[in-house]
């Protein structure tokens, strides 16, 4: 009996130890990023991809059912169009914050991009404080022109630093 005693307290302060170890390395690795460490970019841009790179593919083409609604001035399209893209915008910002990044390069990309989608998601026209029905087409076309361009900057963000990483992985 004397055995049995002094093991069953050894492997509780084991476990005590490893799930401390454990939660100690999780909160280490949600502030510690690495800067310019090609490996941990790769990765970053890759989980990106394979995460959030379907919420891209979806935007794309709400973008283009918001063009057509906008050009046959169709308030009902337009409607359900500004409803969608909002959802989109949210499960699109729910992905980008669920990811494990590890690069300070790619986190910064991240914020960039919540950033810009928060922006759109505070703009009346997404928040519900315009009556579509009575909607200026004109302003909706300059509107959407600003934030295609923000959107293909973003995007160009992410395509020319998955590119850079493979070509100096290559090297």
């Amino acid at each position: 009996m004397g055995c049995e005693q002094a093991t069953e307290p050894q492997s509780e302060d084991i476990q005590t130890t490893e799930s401390s170890d454990i939660s100690g390395n999780h909160t280490g690795e949600a502030t510690e990023l690495k800067n310019g460490n090609m490996f941990y970019i790769v990765r970053d841009v890759a989980d990106m991809q394979l995460k959030a790179g379907d919420y891209v593919e979806q935007l794309k083409q709400t973008q283009t059912d918001l063009q057509t609604a906008i050009s046959a001035q169709d308030h009902q399209q337009l409607q359900a169009t500004a409803s969608t893209l909002q959802q989109q915008l949210t499960g699109f910002n729910q992905a980008l914050t669920s990811l494990n990044l590890k690069s300070q390069e790619i986190d910064s990309i991240r914020q960039n991009i919540l950033q810009a989608n928060q922006q759109v998601l505070a703009t009346p026209f997404l928040n519900g404080q315009v009556d579509l029905s009575q909607v200026d087409f004109k302003k909706i076309q300059q509107q959407m022109g600003s934030i295609q361009l923000e959107m293909i900057k973003l995007a160009g963000m992410l395509i020319p630093t998955g590119e850079n990483s493979t070509e100096q992985e290559a090297s």
